[in-house]
């Protein structure tokens, strides 16, 4: 008896032990699964913060095209000319603080405003590195600082300007607008957090402040010589994270009070039902008492005899109601086949393979066909159906693809290859699952 209760124990210990290994493996597996939240979340962050700047610029870059297209703006007209007396309003509604219209290379023709010396500092100095900074499109983005105050400038190339005719070797129009505040005010109402423009530029990535439970994402800004120039800074602290963070102590909490419940649940019923029996054997065996083996109730062979009879009883149970339901079945199907079969118009049934399953009386007569011939057989080579256009057809097929039914005219050939003009009624037949079984085919007498 002590090699048993020996046992139980062991089992009890194993049990406790695997369930703290499941409590550490789940814990684990969730912790890992919530940094895997936090990384993409990071990384999204900055995806979208990218996206944000791509679409407010989409205006101004459509702008720009539409202004280097205007031929008063180009460096030829500008040089006769100068800039027209509207340049500043063009601007001012394509979003522009300034233009620069310059030689292929970055010499400056004309800028406005005339009085801003300043906006001539943020052409390109180089036009070797600036070319290989060339953007795919049209226009090439890139981003400047004058005094404390970061600009987007777009640039542009139009065809040159070679003693008073037009060239091809290209000049630049070069437009910039004011970005730090305009920035800040547009992404601010679409990322949830606090975002600044960082004058030292950093690396794109973005990090985690346990500290202050704080995601911060940097994203360069970069420069004419391709170089970062600015970046911005997104600080957010979104509610899922805490919200993470909460269900994460919740769930372990929860799992050491089911694995503690549960380890109790085993302790009671192994002392119930195994522990607490052996002692009694052993005091009976002891004491020489047979009261104490009485007193193991769940130990009476009559237990197993009825847990065995009330088994019989449900498979016979069970048998029976199969046994009525599969009579109750053939009965209505019976049923079913003698209403078909004492209906004037002639019926076939057909399987989704389109092979005949039922034939009535009435498709007998008029097709000349006995019962035994037709099942079997494929419906469109026994009976061949016959369109006076293709678009019959066509809709015949979305009908019953669409609503399930179709009913119209056609020509059929019949065995003995004579033609009749029918009319008839095809439907589909599903079964429970919505899953194609086949076709009810009802065709009435020939119509003249």
């Amino acid at each position: 008896m002590k090699l048993l209760r020996n046992k139980i124990i062991i089992l009890v210990s194993i049990a406790s032990l695997v369930s703290v290994g499941i409590i550490t493996f789940i814990h684990l597996y969730f912790s890992s699964s919530v940094e895997r939240i936090k990384r993409s979340y990071a990384e999204s962050q900055v995806q979208l913060l990218q996206n944000h700047i791509i679409a407010n610029s989409a205006i101004t870059t459509d702008a720009l095209i539409y202004l280097s297209e205007n031929k008063d703006i180009q460096p030829c007209q500008i040089e006769k000319n100068g800039l027209p007396q509207d340049i500043g309003d063009r601007l001012a509604m394509a979003g522009f603080s300034f233009v620069i219209i310059t030689k292929p290379g970055f010499s400056p023709i004309a800028g406005f405003p005339k009085d801003d010396e300043g906006i001539y500092k943020m052409i390109p100095a180089d036009r070797h590195i600036f070319n290989k900074a060339l953007s795919d499109g049209k226009v090439t983005m890139y981003y400047q600082w004058k005094n404390d105050s970061l600009f987007e400038l777009s640039a542009i190339a139009v065809p040159g300007c070679v003693q008073s005719k037009t060239d091809s070797i290209g000049a630049w129009i070069i437009a910039g607008r004011y970005m730090n505040e305009e920035l800040t005010d547009r992404l601010i109402m679409q990322i949830p957090g606090r975002i600044s423009v960082q004058r030292t530029p950093e690396a794109s990535g973005s990090y985690f402040n346990t500290k202050t439970n704080v995601f911060i994402s940097i994203l360069p800004l970069y420069g004419w010589d391709n170089l970062p120039a600015a970046s911005l800074r997104i600080e957010t602290q979104p509610e899922i994270m805490e919200v993470l963070s909460v269900q994460q102590k919740s769930l372990l909490i929860i799992l050491i009070v089911m694995i503690s419940a549960f380890l109790v649940f085993i302790y009671m019923y192994l002392n119930r039902y195994y522990i607490l029996p052996l002692r009694l054997v052993s005091l009976a065996l002891k004491q020489k008492d047979p009261e104490y083996i009485r007193m193991i109730s769940d130990t009476d062979p009559d237990f197993n005899s009825l847990q065995n009879m009330l088994i019989n009883v449900f498979n016979q149970e069970r048998l029976l109601s199969d046994m009525m339901k599969r009579r109750s079945s053939d009965h209505m199907n019976s049923f079913h086949a003698a209403i078909l079969s004492k209906i004037s118009e002639a019926v076939y049934a057909t399987d989704h393979k389109g092979t005949i399953t039922y034939w009535n009386k009435a498709a007998e007569d008029l097709y000349g066909t006995t019962e035994p011939d037709a099942i079997s057989k494929i419906a469109q080579v026994l009976i061949k159906n016959k369109w006076k256009n293709p678009e019959e057809e066509q809709h015949m097929t979305e009908s019953l693809r669409s609503s399930g039914i179709w009913q119209g005219r056609f020509i059929q050939e019949l065995p003995d290859g004579s033609e009749i003009n029918v009319e008839a009624s095809i439907s589909c037949l599903y079964d429970n699952n919505d899953n194609l079984l086949g076709h009810l085919t009802i065709v009435r007498k020939p119509y003249r």
